[in-house]
């Protein structure tokens, strides 16, 4: 179902790892809108008690499908197309009393703000943020400018953007968009690096293999355009940023659906924008962990969901907690969620609970009116587009009085943003004397100050504090300021900064001091140079001591800093922590890295790897974990002897899943099926339905072979267990018959031309030096080998993976049942199968 494949979702969850296949609360109580051509109903869609939601307007045809939204001055709306063009909508009570087209122009404008009487829109397809005006009296855009154009490409592109609280524009950008070299030398951001200790060859081959840094980011530029800074990088495809009263910015940020169940992967999660911070998103399997101490701050972990548009309630004329809220738009899984702020220290803590769901609901902006209410608009990826207003109607809401303990905890809250914010004027340039004033903070017990501090302090010439960091004795402040040492590049410093590591009584550091000092220890062979062979022996022997340590992410780093320092003890104490590891993230990290150790293993050694990588092959991953567990097996078998491979024999062998698939039986054309057929019997899917029926017609069109639905399935495309949740019965129905009217980037063919006048189309599975290893068919089981000096271009292709014609062999009855299974996500309590 190519032309569905667009990132996935999971439950609303706050745990560090979510489940792939796990579906939000009540979705069994969501209806479907089923009208053809209209928005969901508003009286499928659940808010909270005493709020109102209407649909003003359903997108009509040639309207497009709606992907941003502002508020003019005068209180119309302008809707950006995903196509082209804007639309401007004159609201009346209940309704859209004037439909206008302003713009025709402009190329999927992701970003739009009215500010200084101009509208201010991020073209994304045009590859340029833009300025708008009207320079006559007949309330037309006449006049054009283009303030900042941008390379690279157009899927996580060129984003939002908002007025800040300085009345400078905040310009959102993805990790497609190349950094612009017009941001100033003095801008916050330091220069990045990929700053991970071993690289993995397979990461330029995994999806957005090509980004560079710094990946997605936040600009800061004038009403002209006429100076950029660099504000904050190392994201994925964080859409949209808002601030709140206390002038922060918060953003939504994504992680690729396909890593689930990987170390490597990060849920999406509410992110605390601040001052030059590097939050860390990577290529492939290089993404830092949210706990790295150099990583900028994460408040929450939300889980898989499809980040789109943020607001703050602020202007709102909500009750209580509900203005007070940070609003996140989840396209995935049709919802708004409000995460509701606290201050802590310089920064915050953050809850969520649900605003608004439906089904399908994909929401792709939201703002708030001047009546105070809440509009947003859904659609996206050519899906029917709608314009809601939610509204309060209930009582009136006396705010309690805040007791005295909240009160003295906004006072500290404002006392240490005001700190951090003293501490973050130093970045961005050297300034004389400022180390001292830098250095009491080193030592904070709040991370968002000590990262102030440290930024701050990189930013000062090494030579004036290079003696004060190797000196100093507490050891909070000595791991941060060693921290802001090895990422100087200050190649001298790695001795006698290894030294000051190694005399540190290790077990007795806090869980927070350990992971400091292991991310020292990695940076210092990262940044400075790797270590010669006493230095290299030294900290091998050294770390060796500690491992295994007390928490997960020490047993993590100190696993990848002893294989790479070749500890000679590493192997025996990691496939110890592996025969013990639960989680499949613990079981793939190890396996992972003791993959680059080809000597020294015990024959039991061996077959507790194989055992760890055969029972990480039987727990939920994406398409990226299965994929790289069977890159891990291909890597391992092809360094074992002769001996060795004979000894363990079938353990080599991945195991099948535990659920058996039901079998796709024989093809046999049963008719040619159009969208005229069966469009009118859609309603007959609602009740009475056959589970099993649907879940064999899953495997008989062989869907089963690419897509998962709830713990069946391949996963060579996306995960369809919440597809129903995106779109309504018409637009899946749509995908299965014309798989190549929308592919999503991340599912599309590339297609290669030869010499040789042929060509080939598939999916890349590997790419080495020499040699691509391409897919032709995710049926087939072998791959072609292409040879580089063969290849004339590469480019996207048109056609789907997934092949026309699928439902042919299936009867109606059969096609409906399979529909019926699509919207159970696999669950055969669903309403579809009640009588």
């Amino acid at each position: 179902m190519a032309s569905l494949w667009i990132g996935g979702g999971a439950a609303l969850s706050a745990d560090p790892v979510e489940s792939p296949t796990r579906q939000p609360d009540a979705y069994n109580n969501w209806k479907l809108a089923l009208a053809s051509g209209t928005a969901t109903d508003p009286a499928t869609i659940t808010v909270p008690a005493g709020f109102k939601i209407e649909l003003l307007r359903s997108s009509q045809p040639g309207e497009d499908s709606w992907v941003s939204m502002a508020f003019d001055p005068q209180g119309r709306l302008t809707l950006a197309c995903e196509k082209q063009g804007l639309l401007r909508l004159t609201l009346e009570p209940g309704g859209v009393q004037k439909v206008e087209r302003i713009n025709d122009s402009l190329l999927e404008c992701r970003g739009l703000l009215y500010a200084h009487g101009a509208l201010y829109a991020n073209a994304n397809n045009s590859k340029s943020l833009v300025r708008l005006r009207c320079s006559k009296s007949d309330d037309q855009f006449d006049e054009v400018t283009e303030l900042l154009h941008t390379d690279g490409g157009v899927g996580h592109g060129r984003n939002h953007v908002k007025l800040g609280p300085d009345d400078l524009l905040y310009v959102v950008h993805g990790n497609n968009v190349v950094g612009t070299p017009r941001a100033a030398s003095d801008s916050p951001l330091r220069p990045m690096q990929e700053d991970r200790l071993i690289p993995c060859p397979w990461d330029p081959q995994m999806f957005d293999g090509d980004v560079t840094m710094p990946a997605g980011h936040v600009l800061r530029t004038d009403l002209d355009g006429r100076s950029w800074t660099m504000l904050a990088g190392g994201f994925r495809n964080e859409l949209d940023v808002a601030f709140n009263e206390d002038g922060e910015m918060f953003t939504f940020d994504a992680d690729m659906e396909w890593d689930a169940g990987a170390p490597w992967y990060r849920p999406t999660r509410i992110n605390h924008v601040i001052s030059g911070a590097d939050y860390g998103w990577r290529r492939g399997t290089s993404k830092w962990p949210d706990y790295f101490p150099d990583c900028g701050p994460t408040l929450l972990n939300i889980g898989l969901s499809s980040p789109t548009g943020v607001i703050f309630g602020t202007k709102s004329q909500f009750p209580g907690k509900w203005r007070r809220a940070f609003f996140i738009c989840d396209w995935a899984y049709g919802r708004i969620m409000a995460v509701q702020l606290r201050p802590q220290g310089a920064s915050y803590t953050a809850t969520v609970e649900p605003f608004v769901t439906g089904r399908p609901l994909n929401v792709t902006d939201a703002a708030i009116g001047p009546d105070g209410a809440m509009y947003f608009v859904t659609g996206g990826r050519r899906t029917q587009s709608g314009l809601y207003r939610v509204s309060y109607t209930g009582p009136n809401i006396a705010e309690p009085p805040k007791s005295a303990g909240e009160l003295a905890a906004e006072a500290r809250g404002a006392e240490a943003r005001a700190l951090r914010h003293r501490l973050e004027a130093f970045h961005g340039h050297p300034q004389p004397g400022v180390v001292e004033e830098i250095w009491p903070h080193l030592g904070s017990s709040d991370p968002l100050i000590r990262h102030a501090a440290r930024i701050a302090l990189e930013w000062q010439d090494v030579g004036q504090w290079r003696d004060k960091a190797l000196a100093e004795p507490e050891v909070t402040a000595s791991l941060t300021a060693l921290l802001a040492l090895a990422r100087s590049n200050d190649t001298p410093s790695q001795r006698p900064l290894l030294a000051r590591l190694d005399a540190l009584a290790f077990a007795g550091l806090n869980d927070e001091q350990q992971i400091l000092a292991l991310r020292d220890y990695q940076l210092a062979f990262i940044r400075l140079g790797a270590p010669d062979s006493e230095l290299a022996v030294a900290a091998g022997r050294r770390l060796d001591a500690f491992y295994p340590a007390r928490s997960w992410p020490a047993n993590h780093l100190l696993c990848e800093l002893l294989v790479y320092l070749k500890s000679p003890q590493v192997i025996e104490k990691t496939t110890a922590l592996l025969t013990k590891a639960q989680r499949s993230e613990d079981l793939l990290h190890y396996l992972f890295f003791l993959r680059n150790i080809n000597t020294g293993w015990t024959i039991d050694q061996r077959r507790s790897y194989f055992e760890g990588l055969n029972r990480a092959v039987k727990m939920e991953g994406a398409r990226s974990y299965q994929s790289s567990l069977r890159l891990i097996r291909s890597e391992v078998v092809a360094v074992l002897t002769p001996a060795e491979r004979a000894t363990l024999g079938p353990l080599l062998d991945e195991p099948s899943k535990d659920e058996p698939a039901p079998n796709t039986g024989p093809q046999v054309l049963v008719k040619v099926w159009t969208a005229g057929d069966l469009l009118p019997k859609l309603d007959r899917i609602s009740h009475g339905r056959s589970f099993s029926s649907g879940r064999q017609a899953f495997a008989t069109a062989q869907c089963i072979t690419c897509h998962r639905l709830g713990k069946t399935g391949g996963d060579f495309g996306p995960d369809l267990t919440a597809v129903a949740a995106r779109f309504d019965r018409r637009a899946i129905l749509d995908s299965i018959l014309e798989p190549s009217k929308v592919i999503d980037d991340k599912y599309r063919n590339t297609l290669f031309t030869l010499k040789d006048g042929g060509s080939v189309a598939g999916t890349i599975e590997r790419e080495e030096e020499t040699k691509v290893f391409v897919r032709i068919s995710p049926l087939a089981g072998q791959m072609t080998t292409l040879n580089k000096p063969d290849i004339v271009r590469r480019e996207a292709s048109p056609i789907s993976p997934m092949p026309p014609g699928l439902l042919n062999v299936l009867t109606e009855n059969q096609i409906l049942d399979l529909l019926a299974y699509l919207e159970s996500g696999g669950d055969p309590e669903h309403a579809d199968f009640k009588p």
